[in-house]
Parts: C-alpha cells; sequence; structure tokens
C-alpha cells in the first residue's frame, strides 16, 4: 500500500481495515494488498493471499474471463468496472461476490488495481428462493380451479387467473382493465358483495352470485374477498378467490323445487302453496290490493280411477293443470292440495276477473279428451271461487269459504263455479 498512497499509507489503511467489504490490489496480476474482511471472508490468513495470482481464488471456469478483463482494463480499454464473480476460499467452498475495481497509478507509475468486493452469497441464494418461489407461485395462479382477482378501490379489474376463461369464456388479458360489475348477471348480484364486504369490515366470505358467461349462460359463484391496505392504512385494493359452484347450485334448485313441487302435476305441494298464499294475504292486507281464491276439483274422480285405472286418472290430472297454465298468469299459484283437489290464488285480481278465468277453466276442462282405446274420456272441475276482503288475515278462513263454495257447485250438479256469498 505504502508504494500506492505513501506518506498517507497509515491513514487509509486505518480506513481500508473498518471497510465491512473486502480490498484489495493487484499489481502484475497479483495480490499487494487484502484487507482482514477479505482475508475472512477467503478464510486465509492476510499474508498467505499476498504475492498470489490474483485469479488463483477464483473459480476455475470464470478465471480466463477475469484475466482478460484485467489486461483490457490496464491496457485502459473500455470494460465493466462491476460484475459478479465466484470466489474461492481456502477449504474450496464458493463465496458469491459484487466486484468493483478501480485503476490507479501506483507511485512508479505502473497502473494497478484496487477492487472493493462485497460477499453476496446469502442476498443471492435469498433471490433465487424468491425466483424458485416466484415461479412456483405463477405455477400455482396458473393452475388454480378457482379464479383468483383483484381490482382497485373503483372496482376496475388489474389482476385475474386465467381459469376465469373456463369458468365464464372471457381471457385474462380482455378482463384486465375492465369494471367487475360488467361480469355480474344483474347490479344486484355485484352489490350483494359489495355490500358483504362493508358488512364485515373489508372481508366477505363465501358469498354467492351469478356471473355472465360470455356465451350467455349464468355462472353461479362462491366468493371470499378481502380488502388490502398500504402502510398508511389507505385502502389500495380488494382481491378475493371465486369458486365455480353453478353445478351445486343446480342441484339445490332441483331438490328445492323437489321439495315444493308435486311430482305428478309439477304444480306446488300442499305445503308450499299455502305459504305462497299467506305471503299474498299478507301482501294485499299491506297495500289494501285485490285478491281472489279458487279451490278446484275434478268431478267422479274416483270412479274415472275405478274404471280406468290410475294410469288415466293420473293423465286426467295432468291434462288439467296443463289446461290451467294455459289460462293462468306466472304470478298466479297453482298448487295440488291433494288427490284430485287444487288450489288457485290469484294475486291483484278481482273478484269480477277471476269469475271470468274460473269460466275459461271450467271450460277448458270439459274440452279435455283422453284417449282410451276405443273410447274418450272426458272430465269436469267443480269450482269455488271467493274474493278475499280487507279483514281477512289468515289464510285458512279464506279456503274454508272457497271450499264451501266448491261444494255448493258439487251439490247443484258439477261441472259450475259458484262464487261464496256472504250468509248464502
Amino acid at each position: 500500500m505504502d508504494k500506492i498512497f505513501g506518506d498517507t499509507e497509515p491513514d487509509y489503511r486505518l480506513l481500508i481495515e473498518q471497510l465491512p467489504d473486502g480490498v484489495c490490489v493487484i499489481t502484475d496480476g497479483r495480490l499487494t494488498y487484502v484487507n482482514q474482511r477479505l482475508a475472512e471472508m477467503l478464510n486465509y490468513p492476510a499474508d498467505a493471499l499476498i504475492g498470489r495470482l490474483f485469479t488463483d481464488v477464483i473459480v476455475a471456469d470464470e478465471q480466463a474471463l477475469a484475466l482478460e478483463r484485467y489486461r483490457a482494463r490496464i491496457a485502459g480499454e473500455n470494460v465493466p468496472a462491476q460484475y459478479d464473480i465466484h470466489l474461492l476460499t481456502a477449504q474450496g467452498s464458493v463465496v458469491y461476490c459484487t466486484l468493483n475495481i478501480s485503476v490507479v497509478a501506483g507511485l512508479n507509475g505502473q497502473p494497478v488495481t484496487i477492487s472493493s468486493i462485497r460477499d453476496v452469497t446469502r442476498q443471492k441464494a435469498e433471490l433465487a428462493e424468491l425466483s424458485a418461489a416466484k415461479i412456483e407461485l405463477e405455477a400455482i395462479f396458473h393452475h388454480l380451479p378457482d379464479v383468483f382477482y383483484r381490482t382497485n378501490m373503483q372496482g376496475i379489474i388489474t389482476m385475474i387467473s386465467p381459469i376465469c376463461f373456463d369458468i365464464i369464456g372471457y381471457r385474462p388479458e380482455v378482463m384486465i382493465g375492465t369494471p367487475m360489475a360488467d361480469y355480474y348477471q344483474t347490479p344486484e348480484d355485484r352489490l350483494r358483495v359489495v355490500q358483504a364486504i362493508t358488512d364485515g369490515g373489508g372481508r366477505a366470505t363465501r358469498v354467492e352470485a351469478g356471473l355472465k358467461h360470455k356465451n350467455g349462460n349464468i355462472i353461479w359463484i362462491s366468493t371470499n374477498s378481502v380488502v388490502r391496505y398500504d402502510a398508511a392504512g389507505k385502502p389500495v385494493c380488494i382481491q378475493g378467490v371465486a369458486r365455480d359452484v353453478t353445478e351445486r347450485k343446480r342441484m339445490e334448485d332441483q331438490l328445492t323445487a323437489l321439495s315444493r313441487t308435486d311430482s305428478l302435476t309439477e304444480t306446488y305441494n300442499r305445503r308450499y302453496f299455502l305459504d305462497k298464499c299467506a305471503a299474498v294475504i299478507e301482501l294485499m292486507q299491506r297495500y289494501r290490493h285485490p285478491a281472489s281464491m279458487m279451490m278446484m276439483d275434478l268431478d267422479h274422480f274416483k270412479q274415472i280411477n275405478d274404471t280406468y285405472g290410475h294410469h288415466i286418472g293420473d293423465l286426467a290430472l295432468i291434462a288439467f293443470t296443463m289446461a290451467c297454465r294455459r289460462e293462468i298468469r306466472e304470478s298466479d299459484i297453482l298448487g295440488r292440495l291433494g288427490g284430485e283437489e287444487f288450489g288457485l290464488m290469484l294475486p291483484e285480481t278481482t273478484l269480477q276477473n277471476a269469475q271470468a278465468l274460473a269460466e275459461r277453466i271450467r271450460t277448458a276442462t270439459s274440452a279435455i279428451a283422453i284417449p282410451f282405446g276405443e273410447q274418450t274420456i272426458h272430465i269436469t272441475v267443480s269450482i269455488g271461487l271467493v274474493e278475499l276482503k280487507n279483514e281477512d288475515v289468515l289464510l285458512d278462513f279464506v279456503m274454508r269459504r272457497a271450499d264451501k263454495a266448491m261444494y255448493q257447485a258439487k251439490q247443484r250438479g258439477r261441472n259450475q263455479v259458484v262464487t261464496y256469498l256472504e250468509g248464502a
């Protein structure tokens, strides 16, 4: 060092010996100075390194390039001043280092190099681990069976996993940059998810909503979402995982329909019919809207079963419900109460309109013709009709009045409509 720094050498040596990085001076290709940090890094005594070719402490397959760069640098050519290199310890283990090299003139004018050497083995290992983890995460991201997504706080999609194409038919590059709201079947579905996050304090679990597939189908998802915050506590994005539950939803809907529906006629069963009618009465009471109700019973049905068999009886029931459906509205409530008895609740229907509908159903039923060998079987229906009153709060009272009118229709000869009248 004294050949480089002259009289100032003690001050510089003290400074250099305190550096956290290794330092070496190379003259004529040999190490003429190493600080204690470099000696510790390579696990040599410092004096054991002095005078050795600098390439002796470089791994074999990098020696040629290091020597080439050294010679070019001494010759004044433009070569990298910083690069990574693998050095060898006394025991033969490898230390991954980053070099920063300068060329200075020695006291005799001869060019020498001064290098600072930082051990980055741990950092490189950590980077390698991070890189491997990133590759693994990307593999997981691309093969997740569920959709991972992220939106900004304005609801714009910023990230979405490739499985979105299999689930709703859109590729990630198409969806990124577009509003998430565009893919929900209704604004209410999107609002349900957002509201769940708000109500959950930034977290929502198993929220179900419908999405629009590119082909027009509705896809049901179950979503877990969470709001992410920055270091200052400001919300920056919403991310979550959405699972396709369309098949489960379909099966649940089928089970629900089975629990509510008469298997033969596919009308509501008694229990669900009564529940729906009770809800109509509640709405009528609240808003003072009109409503009417029919009780309907097929005439001589037991005789049909006994004479022609239950198969023909089943056909008669099916034909009757089909005739009813052709006359009623989607909002009307048709149910099989048992055997050949049916109920029909008519929301928003005055008595006059209900009487006209009842007559159409009676006429349509009379026109039913069921072939049986060379015969044709005809059926008729007796209908009891009642208009709901403002004081009606219990469905049972309404049904009793409709039942009474229906039995009057039976007593009067069947195949007719009778309207319940107070005091009659």
